[in-house]
């Protein structure tokens, strides 16, 4: 049976994409697993790095984008879902860059939330693991993904307002879970980019003192490096300076990993 991974927080610029991707990376080509990734954020920012590139009549690479869009899962029957083969091993539902119809989705009846699980259910079972990028609030989008979903990973960069944060999130969670997909497992709390600053040590200490079950173990400091390879659309233990960022990383998805199961 396949392990449904979503990653989501009801903010921006935490780190959703970017360990989403990795996590695609490391479970394709280091654990050499059948892996589909759905980007269900209408920015669509993980598909412009793992679909595949041409380079256009004026040098610049240019991103192919074939197939079924994530949008089109919200059809109440949709006949045929052609995904995108990655030239990095996993495959792909892809969403434009800041595709409208994604986003118009918000404005749809509750029930076609549940469009997307039904029309992916036989698809979803030909992989080892199906990762779903999620959009960074609460509404439509982020109901269809956990309602498919059999785990959900939230991963958060400390703020003053981040436990408000969590909490907020986790109470949508639960709201899922007891009325659309009682199968819903929450993997934990991800600290992602966190530096040595006084502000990021109080605010990991009051998550500590509030969800301290959910925090996974490792943490993934502020590192350069990683941003760099999001921006390339590759690994970062490929890059040749990032072999601490690399450590961080594969340290917290083997630690994911061992919590799925």
């Amino acid at each position: 049976m396949a392990k449904v991974i979503s990653y989501a927080n009801q903010k921006g610029g935490v780190g959703k994409s970017t360990l989403c991707i990795q996590t695609a990376f490391y479970l394709s080509l280091k654990k050499k697993k059948k892996v589909l990734v759905i980007d269900m954020d209408g920015q669509g920012n993980t598909s412009s790095r793992l679909a595949p590139r041409v380079i256009d009549e004026y040098g610049s690479f240019e991103t192919v984008l074939t197939g079924t869009k994530t949008a089109d899962l919200f059809q109440d029957n949709l006949e045929k879902i052609e995904v995108i083969h990655c030239p990095t091993g996993m495959d792909l539902i892809h969403t434009p860059k800041n595709d409208p119809a994604l986003f118009e989705m918000e404005a749809v009846p509750l029930d076609k939330a549940m469009n997307p699980a039904k029309n992916l259910g036989a698809l979803i079972e030909e992989y080892d693991y199906v990762l779903i990028d999620c959009p960074p609030s609460l509404g439509r989008k982020l109901v269809a993904a956990l309602v498919m979903s059999t785990h959900v990973v939230c991963p958060v960069k400390l703020s003053g307002f981040a436990v408000d944060g969590v909490e907020g999130l986790l109470g949508t969670i639960i709201g899922i879970r007891e009325a659309y997909n009682s199968q819903l497992d929450i993997l934990g709390i991800i600290i992602n980019d966190m530096d040595r600053s006084v502000n990021h040590d109080r605010s990991l200490k009051e998550l500590e003192d509030s969800v301290p079950d959910l925090l996974f173990k490792n943490k993934i400091m502020h590192r350069p490096p990683l941003d760099t390879a999001i921006t390339e659309g590759i690994p970062v233990w490929e890059l040749r300076y990032g072999h601490v960022a690399a450590k961080e990383v594969e340290l917290v998805l083997n630690e994911l990993i061992g919590k799925v199961g």
